[in-house]
């Protein structure tokens, strides 16, 4: 969710006013957030020239509840550009729960050249560079060429978003509706009614903004998962003044279900149907899952419970699976330390897996919701964390022993949770690549052989910009989507 939300952030607030391409205006914009009518914390927006460049800053800080427990979410991203609206650097961190994720980048020629660190791990990655995408001023100096206040107007701009990955700009589809009268607080303004579109490979994203004759966003929203995001221009002191109650995120996010969910057959047919719209995603299939549309709105999923028995190969490139990365930082010492102790005496792969998930189980001492998203070296120390921090230790274990892995995000189902019945948790486990074929294994809930108790949405190598491709689905899913069992074999 945050990723998502950042980048709309900084799109869609604060856009400056670039008169004749000869002057410019600085600007410094802060704006309540809400998620539906709860605030949940405050976006400070900033733009201003410095010599030849300009410099941008967002800053974004959420507090939400996970099943109880407070979770502080911060964002902060800065950006350097030319006055044509070319990028020159940035950067961004990231902090769930105080740990930090970084990410820099800078322009060297026709490259891109990134830097990721999360905990103790950093990789440096180079991209081609576009110089027709921008960033902050970029993208915005595009938008104001362009023009927002003409009703009909329609263009298609390139924009870099350190959320949504650097390997390439992402399209942003721009509507502008005319001149609306809307409420601002207890104030009724006039604002040009903007609708965006973000579109890349995890989907599409999206918003509607309305702004003012300086071309600043007083107000904007976007749903994002079944939760309406909205963002309103105030005094900073106002801004800065969060609610005494915290937004629960997690509780509110169950797929409640008609009827118990067998973990002892050998399988177990779900329906899935859209709450609003066409059943437009696709969902992971595999040798434990199978899709089938029933109508434009409503999918079967098959879940078949692991078979050891089942043959069939599944050929594939083990180096994505095998290869250390920020958040599976297999080549840690302490990681490498704990996967030759959780291996013990056993030689075989399976059985291999099996200790290692029955390891993570009992070694993440500390069930904790109030985690962010931790890399691997990171659980190995604090020994703490939900089903993430689960699942990217086991894979990052499973690495170290030359066991190829990947990450699998979705739903599980939950007889009670947090008072709730017959309920479908987000959930992350853990495959590892085993007789040729990919095998679930589940460290959180300590199954070493999972029963068809879930739905896949997404599998990941959990390589940086992967990360995203695999979150970022679940939170459109998950709040459009009732679910129900059809019927159990």
């Amino acid at each position: 969710m945050t990723a998502k939300l950042h980048f709309f952030l900084s799109v869609t607030l604060g856009l400056p006013l670039w008169a004749g391409k000869t002057s410019f205006e600085p600007f410094d914009r802060w704006y309540e957030v809400f998620i539906g009518e709860v605030k949940v914390g405050y976006s400070h927006d900033r733009m201003y020239a410095e010599g030849e460049q300009i410099k941008s800053s967002n800053e974004l800080v959420m507090e939400i509840k996970r099943v109880g427990q407070t979770l502080e979410i911060t964002n902060f991203l800065e950006t350097r550009e030319k006055a044509n609206g070319e990028l020159i650097d940035f950067a961004t961190e990231q902090k769930m729960a105080g740990i930090p994720m970084l990410k820099k980048g800078r322009v060297e020629g026709n490259r891109l050249i990134v830097f990721e660190k999360q905990f103790l791990t950093g990789k440096e990655s180079a991209y081609a560079f576009d110089r027709d995408a921008g960033m902050s001023w970029g993208l915005r100096r595009r938008m104001l060429e362009n023009g927002f206040r003409e009703k009909g107007k329609t263009y298609q701009l390139k924009t870099y978003s350190p959320d949504m990955g650097m390997k390439k700009p992402v399209f942003v589809n721009v509507a502008c509706k005319g001149k609306k009268r809307i409420q601002v607080g207890k104030a009724t303004i006039d604002a040009y009614e903007v609708e965006m579109e973000l579109k890349s490979s995890y989907g599409s994203i999206l918003s509607k903004s309305w702004l003012d004759d300086q071309c600043v966003a007083v107000r904007s929203e976007m749903n994002m998962g079944g939760m309406n995001i909205l963002m309103i221009e105030v005094p900073k002191k106002k801004a800065r003044q969060m609610e005494e109650e915290t937004h629960e995120l997690l509780l509110g996010s169950l797929v409640p279900l008609n009827a118990a969910v067998s973990l002892e057959r050998a399988s177990n047919v779900f329906v899935m149907e859209s709450i609003r719209g066409n059943w437009d995603v696709k969902l992971f299939e595999g040798r434990t899952q199978r899709v089938e549309k029933i109508n434009r709105r409503s999918v079967r999923v098959v879940v078949t419970r692991e078979d050891s028995s089942q043959a069939t190969p599944d050929p594939i490139d083990k180096t994505a699976f095998l290869k250390p990365s920020v958040y599976l930082d297999s080549s840690d010492l302490l990681i490498q330390k704990l996967a030759r102790k959780a291996q013990g005496q056993a030689q075989a792969p399976r059985e291999i897996a099996e200790n290692l998930t029955s390891f993570v189980h009992r070694y993440v001492a500390s069930k904790s919701y109030a985690v962010g998203f931790a890399s691997a070296s990171e659980v190995a120390r604090t020994k703490e964390g939900d089903c993430t921090e689960h699942s990217v230790l086991l894979a990052a274990l499973g690495r170290a022993l030359e066991i190829p892995s990947r990450v699998v995000t979705g739903l599980v189902y939950a007889d009670r949770f947090e008072g709730k019945r017959k309920v479908m948790v987000y959930h992350m486990w853990t495959q590892f690549y085993i007789d040729d074929r990919w095998v679930n294994y589940d460290s959180a809930l300590g199954y070493a052989n999972c029963p068809a108790d879930r739905i896949a949405f997404t599998v990941s190598s959990m390589e940086a910009e992967d990360v995203i491709e695999s979150i970022l689905p679940v939170m459109e899913l998950i709040n459009n989507a009732r679910v129900r069992i059809e019927s159990s074999e």
